[in-house]
C-alpha cells in the first residue's frame, strides 16, 4: 500500500462513472425487458438501453471535463465506423465502453463493468476500469503505476502483474473469435488446453485485465483488439509492468482491429506463446 499519484482528472471521471452507473446502468441489471435488447451485427452482439444511455450520459461529462475533446465510444462507433480515426489526432480523445460485457448484463451474470480511457495520438494517458458490482475500481496514468481503489476506502492498493512462471503452469484467457476458420480455432484451443495450465474466457475484457493486474491470471489473448476493450486495460497493464504485443510483434495500435493481442508478463513470455502456440497459425 502507498499514496497512488492524485490526479483530480482520474477521481472526476470516477465520480462521473459511478452516478451513471447508480442512475443509468444498476436499475437496468436483471430487470431489461426484451425490447430494451437489441442486436448489431450479430446474436452474441447486443446492445442494451442501458449501454446507449450510459455512453451518452458520459460522452457530455466527459468532454466537459477536458476542452476540446471528443469521444469514441462503442455505441457511437458501431453507428458511425469513421469515429475510431478519432484515436490518431493530436486531439484528446475519451474511449468509453459503457457496459463492457453486455451479453453478460443481459443474462444476469455478474461479470460487467465500465472502462474509460483519455487518449491522444492512439497512446492511452489515464485510464479506469469500474466494476460497480463490487465498488472498486483499478486505475491509472501513464508514468504514475496502475491502483487498485475500493469506493468506500481513502487508501489505494499499488498493483503488479503475476511473476512469470512456465507456460504449463500459467493461466490466463483466450478469445479467437474471428481468427482463421471454425475448426483451426476449434484445434487452437486443443492446443491451449495442451500447453497451459488452464484457461477461459469471461466475455468481458475489463474483468480480465482486473484479474491479470491483481495477481489471479498470467496471459489474455485476443484476436479482436477493439479499442474500448483493450486501451484502458493495456494502459493499467502496463502500468503494473506487464507487457502487450500484437500477434506480429508490433506495439499495440488501437485503430488496427485484428491484428491480435498478447497480454503477459513480459516480453520472454510473449515470444514463448507466440512460438509455441501461435507460430504456425501466422503464415
Amino acid at each position: 500500500n502507498g499514496d497512488p499519484p492524485m490526479t483530480n482528472l482520474i477521481d472526476r471521471v470516477v465520480a462521473a462513472i459511478k452516478e451513471t452507473s447508480d442512475e443509468v446502468i444498476l436499475p437496468r441489471f436483471n430487470t431489461l425487458t426484451a425490447a430494451e435488447i437489441e442486436e448489431k451485427s450479430g446474436p452474441g452482439d447486443l446492445v442494451t438501453i442501458a449501454d446507449i444511455e450510459a455512453e451518452e450520459k458520459l460522452t457530455c461529462v466527459l468532454e466537459a471535463l477536458v476542452d476540446g475533446s471528443a469521444v469514441v465510444g462503442e455505441e457511437s462507433t458501431s453507428r458511425n465506423p469513421k469515429i475510431i480515426n478519432l484515436l490518431s489526432d493530436e486531439n484528446p480523445v475519451w474511449v468509453i465502453d459503457p457496459i463492457d460485457g453486455t451479453k453478460n448484463f443481459t443474462k444476469g451474470n455478474q461479470n460487467f463493468c465500465t472502462m474509460v480511457c483519455l487518449v491522444s495520438h492512439n497512446k492511452p494517458l489515464l485510464a479506469i476500469i469500474f466494476d460497480q458490482l463490487n465498488d472498486r475500481y483499478i486505475a491509472a496514468e501513464e508514468g504514475g503505476g496502475a491502483w487498485l481503489h475500493y469506493l468506500q476506502d481513502i487508501s489505494a492498493e499499488k498493483l503488479k502483474v503475476m511473476e512469470p512462471v512456465r507456460l504449463d503452469r500459467m493461466s490466463g484467457y483466450l478469445s479467437l473469435g474471428g481468427f482463421k476458420d471454425r475448426a483451426t480455432r476449434d484445434e487452437m484451443r486443443h492446443l491451449a488446453a495442451d500447453i497451459f495450465k488452464s484457461y477461459d474466457n469471461l466475455g468481458c475484457s475489463g474483468h480480465e485485465y482486473f484479474r491479470l493486474v491483481t495477481d489471479q491470471k498470467h496471459f489474455n489473448i485476443n484476436y479482436r483488439t477493439y479499442p474500448w476493450d483493450h486501451l484502458p486495460g493495456c494502459l493499467i497493464h502496463s502500468e503494473a509492468g506487464g507487457y502487450q504485443a500484437s500477434f506480429d510483434g508490433k506495439s499495440y495500435l488501437p485503430t488496427e482491429l485484428t491484428k491480435g493481442l498478447i497480454a503477459v508478463p513480459n516480453k520472454l513470455v510473449w515470444e514463448e506463446i507466440r512460438k509455441h502456440f501461435l507460430q504456425s497459425y501466422l503464415t
